[in-house]
């Protein structure tokens, strides 16, 4: 299942982001966009994650994930941030 990552900054300033994991992550993203004009100084970027890299231990006793870390890629087709999902 995807991640989708929104990135906003309003006026060239970072605010955050916002990442969801949900079933319905892209139809959150795309809510989350449309309530941020640009007409009121917001920029958004849509990413999806497109793989993983793990952090491990190898030790006597096997293998061990000490944490994860998501990669994401820039969505580049502004049709699939604005446009609702059914």
């Amino acid at each position: 299942m995807p991640v989708y990552r929104l990135n906003i900054r309003r006026d060239q300033k970072h605010l955050g982001h916002f990442e969801s994991d949900a079933p319905w992550a892209l139809e959150a993203v795309q809510d989350i966009a449309q309530r941020l004009p640009a007409a009121e100084g917001y920029c958004i970027e849509m990413q999806v994650s497109d793989g993983e890299r793990r952090y491990l231990e190898v030790g006597p006793s096997g293998i061990r994930v000490l944490g994860t870390e998501r990669s994401f890629r820039p969505v580049t087709q502004r049709s699939a941030l604005l446009s609702p999902v059914e």
